[in-house]
């Protein structure tokens, strides 16, 4: 009589194991990846008082519709500024045109001079803003 019990408790434990050990768990795609984005236009003031902050707008393109402004690298090297504008494209499904973004660029310095900022347009092309600091 236990065996007639047995027998079919057995194979409901195995199946119960089996079917509990081959679940996967799915992981969604993250899609995320960042490029350069190289720079078309930059719009604002040329002359700035000391300690005064401007701004300028700078359009960049993207590589497709995922595509947003990260954040700006810079190399400062005296009074020239060389200035990278890095993409972040977030998304698995991206509209495939290359739309133009505008992001705000601060501008401040406390001395006079003449300021160079360079904007990276592709490899060592570079768009230029001067800035007159007074």
């Amino acid at each position: 009589m236990i065996k007639k019990y047995l027998t079919p408790a057995l194979f409901l434990s195995l199946l119960v194991v089996s079917l509990i050990s081959c679940t996967k768990t799915r992981e969604e795609p993250t899609c995320i990846s960042a490029k350069r984005g190289p720079v078309t236009k930059i719009d604002g003031p040329t002359l700035a008082l000391v300690n005064q902050e401007i701004l300028l707008t700078v359009d960049f393109t993207c590589f497709n519709g995922c595509g947003q402004f990260s954040n700006f690298e810079e190399t400062v090297n005296g009074n020239e500024t060389k200035i990278i504008i890095n993409a972040k494209y977030e998304g698995c499904i991206c509209t495939e045109d290359l739309p133009t973004r505008q992001v705000k660029y601060r501008f401040r310095k406390s001395q006079v001079g003449t300021y160079t900022l360079m904007f990276l347009q592709s490899d060592n092309i570079y768009l230029t803003h001067t800035i007159t600091v007074q």
